[in-house]
């Protein structure tokens, strides 16, 4: 699987060679701490869409959702419609 990021901007918060240890680890847990609520999202996601699985509901665009992050929008949304789907196995 890849990723592509060219439609995601990245700013740098600061140089590093201003910044001190005690900002960058503090930057660098605050990565992790969102990996972990994006994980645990990712997860609940997957419980619910499984859980809608056989209700019969009008077909959205899913994908659409993520429009605003331009070429990746829509792997996304195929990447989390996967992986609900992975989990119903």
């Amino acid at each position: 699987m890849s990723v592509q990021t060219d439609s995601i901007a990245v700013r740098a918060v600061g140089s590093h060679r201003t910044a001190d240890a005690a900002s960058l680890d503090r930057l660098e847990q605050e990565i992790v701490d969102l990996d972990a609520q994006i994980l645990a999202a990712v997860r609940r996601r997957a419980d619910l869409a499984r859980a809608l699985t056989p209700v019969e509901r009008p077909l959205t665009d899913a994908e659409s959702r993520f429009d605003e992050l331009g070429s990746d929008g829509p792997v996304l949304g195929r990447t989390l419609t996967r992986l609900s789907a992975a989990g119903s196995r």
